[in-house]
């Protein structure tokens, strides 16, 4: 099994910082900024309408605690969004995703 992770940032560069960050630390095998999402939600009792870039971390489920401690001292949002699935995957992928954590 991996897990993918979903989450959120204002702008590329951040998301893409974070990205090389978690990448770099060995918490994700790999992770993909993806540009012009838009997102609408209540926030402090007002909606709001912003730009974000979306980003997927390819990992493991083992090191879902980890990845929750480094959101809250790396991400930027006060309220970080952080959502995982787990996936089957093929024995080949699974392996080098499992390689490209350290598991």
């Amino acid at each position: 099994m991996i897990a993918l992770c979903y989450t959120t940032f204002a702008d590329q560069e951040t998301a893409i910082a974070f990205a090389k960050s978690l990448v770099k630390n060995r918490l994700a095998a790999c992770a993909s900024v993806a540009q012009n999402s838009r997102s609408f939600y209540y926030w402090q009792g007002e909606l709001h309408d912003e730009s974000e870039c979306v980003l997927t971390i390819k990992t493991v489920r083992e090191k879902m605690k980890e990845i929750e401690a480094f959101f809250a001292s790396n991400h930027p949002y006060e309220l970080p969004e952080l959502i995982s699935q787990n996936y089957e995957a093929s024995e080949a992928y699974e392996a080098w995703v499992r390689e490209g954590v350290g598991c």
